[in-house]
């Protein structure tokens, strides 16, 4: 509910250009999971599918993005070319967080890649709010985050690509340090 009640008290959350977005051959169905007003999903091309569990953040994302849950997606095994997941595992338990990994191992075709980012254990805001599970933390507007290592995302998703992201991020004259933790996962003809 957290992010429902963001949406409607906020509107539009996240504007701006999409960044850091991988090349993506003409002719792939993509997956956003977690799409939210659509910041991202704009970026992706006309052959792009959104999904989140907010209603209102479906509403602002437009007519390419319908409303579902990442641990139970709409869709027939093996039909996406290329799957994005940023910043949404994050805010799930740790069993929500295996159902959603093998669900979207599940629709992503052989050959298929996924694109996973999140917020790394060395980013300034790991450590707040009061601790659910280990490295997940509930903040004051009732949303959980938490925070990945390399280890853990490798037993979600199997031999990847890992990498992280680092900046500072200036807030009232203090230098934060944020760090995001990215994968690219190729899917397998055995997986």
């Amino acid at each position: 509910m957290g992010w429902q009640t963001d949406y409607q008290m906020r509107g539009p959350r996240w504007a701006g250009p999409s960044y850091l977005l991988p090349e993506m051959p003409a002719g792939n169905l993509i997956l956003e999971t977690g799409c939210g007003n659509g910041k991202t999903l704009s970026s992706l091309g006309p052959n792009a599918i959104g999904i989140d569990i907010s209603p209102t953040a479906v509403k602002l994302a437009g007519s390419s993005a319908l409303v579902g849950d990442i641990r139970f997606l709409p869709f027939n095994d093996e039909i996406f070319d290329i799957i994005f997941c940023w910043h949404v595992l994050g805010h799930l338990s740790s069993s929500e967080r295996r159902t959603a990994a093998d669900e979207m191992l599940r629709v992503l075709k052989p050959g298929g890649v996924l694109y996973f980012k999140d917020f790394s254990r060395n980013d300034f805001r790991y450590g707040k709010g009061a601790e659910v599970e280990p490295s997940s933390f509930l903040r004051g507007d009732g949303i959980v985050t938490h925070y990945f290592e390399p280890e853990e995302l490798l037993s979600l998703f199997g031999p990847s690509v890992i990498s992280t992201a680092s900046w500072d991020l200036r807030i009232k004259g203090v230098n934060n340090h944020r760090e995001e933790i990215l994968l690219s996962h190729k899917k397998t003809n055995t997986e």
